[in-house]
Parts: C-alpha cells; sequence; structure tokens
C-alpha cells in the first residue's frame, strides 16, 4: 500500500486517540474532528468505504455538539452577565 495512505490513516489515528486525552470538552470535539477527516481521507483513498462513513457520522457527531456546547456557553454567559 502507498507509504502516504498510511501516513494519512496513521495521522487520523493519532489525533483521535489524542483526543481521547483531553480534559477540555471542545478540544477533544476538535481534535477528533480533525482525526476523523484524516480517517476519512484515509478510507476514500484505501476504498475502505464503511471507514469513510463511520467518519462522516463522527464528525457531524461532533459538529452538532460543538454547536450545542457554544450555545450553552453562550446562554450561561448571558444569564451571568
Amino acid at each position: 500500500m502507498n507509504v502516504f495512505y498510511e501516513i494519512i490513516g496513521y495521522t487520523g489515528t493519532a489525533l483521535i486517540l489524542l483526543s481521547m486525552m483531553m480534559t477540555s470538552v471542545a478540544r477533544l470535539r476538535i481534535l477528533n474532528i480533525s482525526g476523523s477527516v484524516f480517517s476519512m481521507i484515509y478510507g476514500v483513498l484505501c476504498g475502505a468505504w464503511p471507514v469513510f462513513l463511520l467518519n462522516i457520522c463522527m464528525i457531524a457527531v461532533n459538529v452538532v455538539q460543538l454547536i450545542r456546547l457554544r450555545k450553552k456557553k453562550e446562554e450561561h454567559h448571558e444569564t451571568n452577565s
């Protein structure tokens, strides 16, 4: 297999693993999205469509949760102002 593909796949894996070590939920989600993007690209390059689909779903879930987190933070800020 192409070394370039492997580097992309391992980068995605490393970022997802690193995201699990974050204490900040926002950082966790941002790193997880980054790792999922790399893993999604890896899935496309290798023709691994289940990997691609899983990571598309992971990105969507993390984006929605980041939006919710941001709204919650804004609401909390407004009530405390």
